[in-house]
């Protein structure tokens, strides 16, 4: 680039910054992306094909049927700013790391996304949950899902996708992480990531956990 050519530059960076030189109306500059919006944005567009961690029922070792579908589950957080009164499915990068948190820790790379639904009260027919299973037409093939609970003799649909509760590992030592996890949260449709690295609201709860800040899911035995 030639000396003018520099200057022009550097005289407009100097006059925006002056404010005598203003962008056109309705537009501002974009925001930079913060350290792990990239990541997770990327996480939200594959977490799908990743499987859900409770994708079929865990039985006895002497029956032999076919994987029962997926259900929602009620979230155990009492926050609504959080995932609290929402019900939730759970995807695992590495499932199998996952199924051993309560014998080792996740390994560095494990992502943990919890896809949470806004639910409503529906009319109960009384019919048995694994009967309402749909397929969702995303991800893995013939991946099925329960969208409802019943909870106090009422049945709940979850009717509206809301945020997906990211958990991302890096290694232990990497500074401002729990334990080395971050936590996140993206919009629904994975476009943008509303909070990353050590959310408060999050570590608050999961801090409680025993099993490398992971809860499992209920009903599970280790």
């Amino acid at each position: 680039m030639s000396n003018c050519g520099r200057r022009a530059i550097l005289g407009l960076i100097a006059l925006l910054g002056s404010g005598l030189l203003e962008l056109p109306s309705g537009t501002s500059p974009a925001p930079p992306e913060r350290p792990f919006d990239t990541r997770l944005k990327t996480v939200a567009k594959e977490y799908l094909a990743w499987g859900r961690v409770d994708d079929e029922r865990r039985w006895a070792p002497e029956l032999c049927r076919p994987p029962r579908p997926a259900e929602a589950r009620e979230s155990q957080s009492e926050d609504p700013k959080t995932h609290g009164q929402k019900l939730y499915s759970l995807f695992a990068k590495d499932r199998k790391g996952y199924l051993l948190s309560g014998k080792q820790a996740n390994p560095v790379g494990q992502v943990i996304v919890k896809q949470s639904w806004v639910p409503i009260e529906v009319l109960d027919d009384g019919r048995p949950l694994n009967e309402k299973a749909v397929n969702n037409g995303r991800g893995t093939a013939g991946d099925t899902f329960v969208p409802y609970v019943r909870k106090d003799g009422k049945l709940y649909k979850a009717e509206t996708q809301a945020e997906l509760f990211v958990m991302m590992k890096l290694d232990p030592k990497t500074p401002d992480t729990d334990q080395g996890w971050i936590y996140a949260t993206v919009t629904p449709d994975g476009s943008k990531a509303t909070s990353a690295g050590k959310v408060e609201s999050c570590m608050r709860c999961h801090a409680k956990a025993k099993d490398d800040r992971l809860f499992g899911l209920p009903g599970w035995t280790k």
